[in-house]
C-alpha cells in the first residue's frame, strides 16, 4: 500500500495522509511517499509505524513535474500495488507518474469542492477532475460538497466513488488541549480572542475575517489570531490589511503549530470563513474541544456538520456585517456551544473497505 502526499506542511490533507498510512500499516505493508521533505509534520511522519520514502528535499519551480518524474522511477520496478493520492497538490504528480503503469491502481481523494463558480477556473477544474475520475480505480469524495456534480454522482451510483467524512480523535484532541496556554492573550478574560486555522491562501478568506472582526470591534474589543503558514508576501499583505482596519496591536499571525488544540480550547471563538472546503478538519478539531464557533455556510459540509446551527453560529460567508454580528453573539451570554457533539466514526472503516475491496478485485 502506498499513500502519497506532496509535502509535510501543516494542513488537514497531510494529517489525513499520516493517519491513513498508520491505519493501513496495521494490516498491510505501507509506505508514505512524500514529494518534498518540508513541513512541520516531518518528525511525526517518521514515528508512526509505516515506511517513509521522500522523493526530494525542497520544491523548486516545477515541483510537481519533478516529483512526478521521481515517483515514476520509484514505482516502475515495484510489484503490483495500490496508490492513494491525498490532496490536490499531489494528484498531478500521481497522475503523470503512473501513465502506462497498469500494475499501480490509483485512488484519488477529492477533498475540495469541484462545482464552485469561479469562471474559467471552474471549467478547468471540472475537466481535471474528469481526467482523474477516468484514471481512478476508485475516487474518495471527502464530505458532501460535491453532490450534484453529474459525473461524480454517476461514479457514486456505480460504486467507483464513495463519500467519506473527515474524522478527529476526540480523546487525543482533549488530551492535547490540556497543554499550557501557547500565548498570553488566551489568559485574558476581558478581551475575547478570535482564532482561525488555515494556510494563508485566498480559499480561507482571511480578508473577510479581518473585516468582520474590525466591524465587531466597534462594539467590543477583540483580538484576532490566524494560525497557519504562508508566503512572506501574503503575511505582509494581511498584516497591512489588519493595520488599516485598526487591529494592529490586536492582530497575530501565529504561524504553524504542532498543537492546534491548545489554541482552540482557549479561544473565545473559532472562526471559519472559507470560500470553499470539502470537509474541514479544523472545524472538527474545534468541535472536539468545545470551542464556540462562527462558520461560513460556504465552507463545504459545515452546515451539515453543525446540524443547521445547533452546534455553532452560521453566517452567509459573504457579509462582514453578518460575520461581525455572529462574533458578537458568540462572545455574549447568548452564545451557542457544541451540544454533546461527537464525530462521525465511519472514516477509518470507509478507507479500509475501499482498499480491501480494491485489493480483492485485483487479486481475483
Amino acid at each position: 500500500m502506498i499513500v502519497y502526499v506532496h509535502d509535510l506542511r501543516s494542513s488537514g490533507v497531510v494529517r489525513n495522509a499520516i493517519d491513513h498510512a498508520a491505519l493501513f500499516a496495521r494490516t498491510r505493508p505501507t509506505t508514505l511517499v512524500v514529494g518534498y521533505d518540508v513541513g512541520m509534520f516531518r518528525e511525526e511522519a517518521k514515528a508512526r509505524g509505516f515506511a517513509l520514502h521522500v522523493l526530494g528535499d525542497r520544491p523548486g519551480r516545477f515541483a510537481r513535474a519533478t516529483a512526478a518524474r521521481r515517483l515514476r522511477r520509484w514505482l516502475r520496478d515495484r510489484p503490483a500495488d495500490i496508490l492513494l493520492s491525498e490532496g490536490n497538490l499531489g494528484h498531478p504528480s500521481c497522475y503523470w507518474a503512473t501513465r502506462g503503469l497498469g500494475h499501480i491502481a490509483r485512488v484519488y481523494c477529492i477533498s475540495q469542492e469541484v462545482k464552485r463558480a469561479d469562471g474559467w477556473k471552474s471549467a478547468l477544474r471540472r475537466r481535471w477532475v474528469t481526467m482523474l475520475a477516468r484514471d481512478a480505480a476508485r475516487l474518495v469524495l471527502v464530505g458532501t460538497a460535491n453532490r450534484g456534480v453529474p459525473m461524480l454522482d454517476r461514479m457514486l451510483a456505480s460504486g467507483r466513488a464513495v463519500e467519506a467524512v473527515n474524522a478527529v480523535d476526540v480523546d487525543h484532541a482533549r488530551a492535547m488541549a490540556r497543554a499550557p496556554a501557547p500565548h498570553p492573550w488566551l489568559g485574558d478574560p476581558d478581551v475575547p480572542v478570535i482564532v482561525t486555522v488555515g494556510r494563508l491562501r485566498p480559499q480561507k478568506n482571511h480578508d473577510l475575517l479581518i473585516a468582520g472582526v474590525a466591524q465587531a470591534r466597534a462594539t467590543k474589543r477583540m483580538r484576532l489570531v490566524i494560525i497557519g503558514g504562508g508566503a512572506e508576501a501574503e503575511r505582509a499583505r494581511l498584516t497591512a490589511l489588519a493595520e488599516a482596519a485598526g487591529l494592529s496591536e490586536d492582530f497575530l499571525l501565529a504561524g504553524e503549530t504542532t498543537n492546534v488544540f491548545a489554541w482552540l480550547a482557549r479561544a473565545h471563538v473559532f472562526a471559519l470563513t472559507s470560500r470553499w472546503e470539502g470537509s474541514s478538519i479544523t472545524l472538527l478539531e474545534a468541535l472536539a474541544v468545545g470551542a464556540p464557533l462562527v462558520v461560513s455556510a460556504r465552507a463545504g459540509d459545515a452546515v451539515r456538520v453543525l446540524e443547521e446551527g445547533r452546534h455553532g453560529r452560521l453566517f452567509d460567508g459573504y457579509d462582514p456585517a453578518a460575520l461581525a454580528q455572529a462574533l458578537l453573539d458568540q462572545v455574549s451570554p447568548r452564545r451557542t456551544l457544541p451540544d454533546a457533539w461527537r464525530p462521525d466514526a465511519g472514516d477509518a472503516v470507509i478507507y479500509e473497505r475501499i482498499i480491501d475491496d480494491l485489493a480483492a478485485e485485483r487479486s481475483a
